[in-house]
C-alpha cells in the first residue's frame, strides 16, 4: 500500500496535465515520506460516461482516491493527505484556469485482518 486510483472525464483527456497526472501522484505519494515504493500504485481511468454539474459538455472533473494501510497516526495521515492534495490541485491549476474543473480527493485507510498481499517487488527493487 498505498494504492491509487485516479478517475478523469473524457473531455480533459488530451490536456497535457492529465497525461502526466499519474506521475504527479506517484511523486506526491513518495514525497510524503511514509509509503514504501514496492507499495505504490498508480491506476488512471478514464470515464468516458459522466455528467457534471449541469451536464454541460465542458465541465470536467478529476477523482483522486487513495487506499493506505493502517498503523499510522492521524497527524501522519492528515500531513500526507495535505501535501498529496496540494500538489494535486497545483498540478491542475492550469488546467482549472482554462475549464470548468471540479477537483476531489479522498484518502482511506484499510483495516489490516482483511487485507491480503502478496508482493517480491520489496526484493526485486533491491537488486536480488
Amino acid at each position: 500500500m498505498p494504492h491509487a486510483w485516479i478517475e478523469y472525464s473524457k473531455n480533459i483527456a488530451d490536456e497535457a496535465e492529465v497525461g502526466s497526472l499519474g506521475k504527479c501522484v506517484h511523486d506526491a505519494m513518495m514525497e510524503t515520506g511514509i509509503f514504501p515504493l514496492a507499495g505504490i500504485r498508480v491506476r488512471i481511468n478514464r470515464i468516458d460516461d459522466y455528467l457534471v454539474a449541469d451536464c454541460k459538455p465542458e465541465n470536467a472533473f478529476v477523482h483522486l482516491a487513495i487506499r493506505i494501510g493502517e498503523g499510522r497516526d492521524m497527524e501522519t495521515k492528515t500531513a500526507a493527505a495535505d501535501l498529496i492534495f496540494e500538489r494535486l490541485s497545483a498540478h491542475l491549476k492550469p488546467l482549472a484556469d482554462r475549464t470548468p474543473l471540479a477537483v476531489a480527493f479522498e484518502m482511506q485507510e484499510i483495516r489490516g485482518p482483511h487485507s491480503y498481499k502478496m508482493n517480491n517487488l520489496h526484493r526485486h527493487l533491491a537488486g536480488n
